[in-house]
C-alpha cells in the first residue's frame, strides 16, 4: 500500500511537472516578443523616408560641430549651433518614430556629407565660412525642405507623413537664415557677383522696389532735365526703356 501511494505522488509530480514546463516556456517566448521588435509596420518607401530624414538631422548636426570649432565668425557660430539644437530634437523625433515602427536607423553619414565633411575640416576662417554657409547652410537645406515636401506627399504611413510635415518649417527658416547669412558674408567683398540672398532680395517685391529708386537716382544722374513742357517720364518707364537700351 506505501509503495502504491509512493508510486501514485511520483507520477502526480511528474505530470505537475510536464504541464508546469510549457507554461513557463510560454511566459519566456511572451518576454523574448515584448522586448525583441517585431517587423517594420511601414512598406519599404517608408523606411526609407524615415532612414533619409536621419541622415539628414546627423549631417547638419556634424557640419554644425565642425563650425564651433573652425569658424571664427560670431554669426556663423550662432547659425551653427542653432542647427546643432534644432536638428538634435529632430534627430530624436524621428528616432522615436522608428523605434515605434521597427525601423533600423543608420548610424553614420552617407558618402556624400562624409566627403563634405572631410573638405571642410581642413578649412578655417573665411574660407570656411563661405563652404559651410554654402554647402550644409543653403544647399543641403534647399534639398532637405524639397525632399520633405515630396515625402509629405509620398508616405503612406501618417506617423511618417506627420513627422515631414513637423520638420518643414523648422527647415524652411533654416534656410531663410542661411541664404541671408550667405548674402551677408558674399557681400563683404566687393567685386564680385552677388549670391543666392542677395538676389532673392531684388526678386522680393520690396527688394525690386528698393533696387528701383537705385536705378532711378542713376537716370536721374546722368539724364538732363526735359524740356519745358515736356512730362518727365516716370521711374518705372525709365527702368523699362534702360532695360531695352542694354
Amino acid at each position: 500500500m506505501l509503495k502504491k501511494n509512493v508510486m501514485q505522488c511520483a507520477l502526480g509530480v511528474a505530470l505537475a511537472a510536464t504541464f508546469a514546463m510549457p507554461a513557463s516556456s510560454y511566459a519566456q517566448n511572451a518576454k523574448a516578443t515584448m522586448d525583441t521588435p517585431a517587423a517594420s509596420a511601414l512598406n519599404k518607401a517608408d523606411q526609407t523616408i524615415v532612414a533619409d530624414m536621419a541622415r539628414a538631422n546627423m549631417a547638419e548636426i556634424e557640419a554644425g560641430k565642425l563650425a564651433l570649432t573652425n569658424s571664427q565668425n560670431a554669426q556663423v557660430k550662432a547659425f551653427a549651433q542653432q542647427m546643432i539644437d534644432d536638428h538634435t530634437k529632430a534627430l530624436g523625433d524621428v528616432t522615436q518614430l522608428a523605434q515605434s515602427k521597427g525601423v533600423t536607423l543608420p548610424t553614420e553619414l552617407d558618402s556624400k556629407h562624409k566627403a563634405m565633411a572631410a573638405k571642410l575640416g581642413k578649412l578655417n576662417g573665411d574660407a570656411f565660412d563661405k563652404a559651410y554657409m554654402a554647402q550644409a547652410g543653403v544647399g543641403d537645406h534647399k534639398a532637405v525642405h524639397a525632399a520633405l515636401k515630396k515625402f509629405e506627399a509620398k508616405a503612406k504611413d501618417p506617423d511618417v507623413k506627420a513627422l515631414a510635415a513637423k520638420m518643414l518649417p523648422t527647415v524652411e527658416q533654416h534656410l531663410h537664415a542661411a541664404t541671408d547669412l550667405a548674402g551677408t558674408r558674399g557681400g563683404a567683398k566687393g567685386g564680385k557677383a552677388p549670391v543666392t540672398g542677395e538676389a532673392n532680395d531684388h526678386t522680393s517685391p520690396a527688394g525690386a522696389a528698393h533696387g528701383a529708386g537705385h536705378g532711378a537716382a542713376k537716370v536721374g544722374a546722368k539724364t538732363p532735365a526735359p524740356a519745358a513742357g515736356v512730362k518727365p517720364p516716370v521711374v518705372g518707364e525709365a527702368n523699362e526703356q534702360n532695360a531695352g537700351k542694354r
